[in-house]
C-alpha cells in the first residue's frame, strides 16, 4: 500500500474527527426565546463544552501535523506500518467521548482524569508509530539519531497527560488548567519536527 493512499485515509479520519468534536456544542433550549438573560446564562453555562471542545481541536489539529511529519520522513509502507496507524487512528477517533463526557461534567475527578488517560493513549501510540517509523522504514537522508533524540523528548506530552489524570483526583481546577495550557507546548515552534511539536 501506498503511502499517499494512507495519508489520504488518515486524513478522513482527522476530518471526521474536528467535525464529531463540533457537533457536541448543541444549541441551548429556551423557555423565553426573546429572553436575551436567559440564552446568556445558557451560554455560560455551555462554557466547559466550548473549553473542552478548543483543547480536543488544538491537539487533534497537532496530532495531525506530527502525524504529517512521522509519514514524510517514511520510504515506504509495510504491514506494521499500516497497523500501527490504525491503531493510533483507532485511539484517536475516541477523542470526542471524553471531550464530550468533560463538557458535561467538568467538576467530576473520573470525567477528568479520564481525559488525560485518552490524551496519553494516543501520545503513546504516536510516539510507537514514529518509533516505528526510524527503526524500520526511515527515509534516506533523514538523520536518525536526531530522530531517536526527538522521540525521546516527546514523552514531555504522555508525562503531563498522566501528570493530569491523576492530579484530577487531587486538585481537579488545577488539572483543567494544565489541559487547557499543554496545547502550547505543541504549538510553539521547536527546534525540529519531533513529536509534542508542529513544525516541520
Amino acid at each position: 500500500m501506498s503511502l499517499e493512499r494512507i495519508v489520504a485515509f488518515s486524513d478522513g479520519v482527522f476530518a471526521i474527527i474536528v467535525t464529531i468534536l463540533v457537533l457536541e456544542l448543541h444549541v441551548p433550549h429556551l423557555n423565553e426565546p426573546h429572553n436575551a438573560r436567559e440564552l446568556a446564562d445558557a451560554l455560560i453555562g455551555l462554557l466547559p463544552k466550548f473549553l473542552s471542545w478548543v483543547a480536543s481541536f488544538l491537539y487533534v489539529c497537532a496530532f495531525w501535523i506530527n502525524h504529517h511529519y512521522i509519514f514524510r520522513i517514511a520510504r515506504a509502507a509495510d504491514r506494521g506500518l499500516i497497523w500501527l496507524n490504525n491503531l493510533f487512528l483507532l485511539c484517536h477517533s475516541f477523542i470526542p467521548f471524553p471531550t464530550a463526557l468533560l463538557g458535561d461534567y467538568p467538576t467530576n475527578p473520573l470525567a477528568i482524569s479520564f481525559f488525560g488517560v485518552v490524551l496519553l493513549v494516543n501520545a503513546l501510540a504516536a510516539i510507537a508509530l514514529h518509533r516505528y517509523v526510524v527503526r524500520h522504514l526511515l527515509a534516506d537522508g533523514v538523520d536518525a539519531a536526531a530522530e531517536w533524540k526527538h522521540s525521546r523528548r516527546s514523552f514531555q506530552g504522555p508525562l503531563l497527560f498522566a501528570f493530569g489524570a491523576v492530579l484530577a483526583w487531587i486538585v481537579p481546577l488545577v488539572s483543567l488548567v494544565l489541559y487547557l495550557v499543554t496545547p502550547v507546548l505543541f504549538i510553539l515552534p521547536q527546534d525540529s519536527g519531533s513529536l509534542g511539536s508542529c513544525e516541520e
